[in-house]
């Protein structure tokens, strides 16, 4: 099985594509012939075709890190690096590009578990260099080749002599607890890498969606009457929206060391996991605002003398911070108007005696 195609690299049946780029599956032919040359003119010849292909391959795909090439047939699996420059939000990034190639077709034959090992490898392959970044990417990548070279090592090993069935079952379920590890380490690492593009879309988007928002609401107040900044109830607004939101960004915080679960889906791109992230502060603000209304109304029974600003700021706070607690004000303002029970009539009031 070739897996060129998933990791990036184009094949057709000469071993280019029409941009001249060489195929991995093109250059392991070449290295089995090279391999299996004697010596003399013929040799040399099938070397400097070699070497050609394989300067061509990782000026196009990247340098190859490390790779299992096998003797008994084109077969092999490589792990190449490139180093890339894109163009950030302010700044150039440098960028690390790993891929794994693999070619199999000639090995695996009939034996399908090693073939769904060696399949399993590449789709982690392909969430790792998708979805981890810096030193984790690359030891997933370095770690899948390992297996991956296992595995292609147990065929060539056992190629002329088939091996006894439990042999080969023991053996995958060896290399399959090792995929399990390799997963594990993944998930953790694509976890802690989403966390904090999650907390970078909060901090960074998030408080300009708000800055943004806040403008948009001080024009639409000034479209019905002078907008005065002085009042106390455009204070005690605009202080309620604000504790709203930084009340959103402190829990977030504070569950993400550790106080609550808090998981989010590292397969995400990073812009998808910012835009996730930008929402926090926007509804934790909406909801300080929501409370900030709803102690204005009778549904809340609280003196009007006592709504101040330091109390606005405070149940603002607590609104954007706890989900539940807005949930429990809100449905508690809801029980009052529909539990509250009539005042009694003297004239129709009956006394059991």
């Amino acid at each position: 099985m070739s897996t060129e195609a998933a990791h990036g690299a184009t094949t057709t049946n000469g071993g280019t594509n029409g941009n001249g780029r060489v195929s991995f599956s093109e250059l392991v032919r070449a290295h089995h012939e090279f391999d299996a040359a004697v010596e003399g003119e013929a040799a040399a010849t099938v070397e400097r075709r070699f070497r050609g292909l394989l300067e061509a391959f990782e000026a196009s795909t990247g340098e190859i890190v490390d790779a299992y090439w096998c003797r008994e047939a084109p077969s092999a699996v490589a792990l190449t690096r490139r180093e890339q420059f894109r163009r950030g939000r302010l700044l150039r990034r440098r960028k690390l590009e790993y891929r794994l190639h693999r070619v199999s077709d000639w090995v695996t034959g009939g034996t399908h578990e090693i073939a769904d090992l060696l399949h399993d490898c590449d789709i982690l392959a392909i969430k790792a260099a998708s979805g981890l970044e810096g030193v984790p990417r690359a030891v997933v990548m370095q770690w899948l080749l390992l297996v991956e070279s296992h595995l292609l090592g147990f065929i060539e090993r056992h190629r002329h002599a088939a091996p006894a069935a439990e042999v080969v079952t023991r053996f995958a379920e060896s290399e399959r607890a090792e995929l399990r590890r390799i997963e594990e380490y993944t998930f953790r690492a694509g976890e802690k890498r989403a966390r904090m593009h999650y907390v970078e879309g909060m901090l960074g988007l998030g408080l300009l969606v708000l800055v943004a928002l806040s403008v948009a609401t001080a024009g639409v107040l000034a479209l019905f009457g002078p907008l005065e900044l002085e009042s106390a109830s455009i204070q005690q607004f605009y202080a309620s929206a604000a504790a709203g939101g930084i009340g959103a960004v402190i829990s977030v915080l504070m569950r993400m060391s550790g106080r609550g679960s808090f998981v989010i889906d590292h397969e995400l791109s990073r812009w998808e996991v910012e835009q996730v992230g930008a929402y926090r502060p926007v509804i934790g603000s909406v909801s300080g605002i929501v409370v900030y209304f709803l102690f204005q109304t009778p549904l809340i029974p609280i003196e009007q003398d006592a709504l101040t600003l330091p109390l606005f700021v405070v149940v603002a706070f607590l609104a954007g911070f706890s989900e539940r607690w807005t949930r429990m004000v809100l449905s508690g303002a809801m029980r009052t108007v529909a539990d509250r029970e009539p005042e009694p009539d003297p004239e129709f009031d009956i006394v059991k005696t």
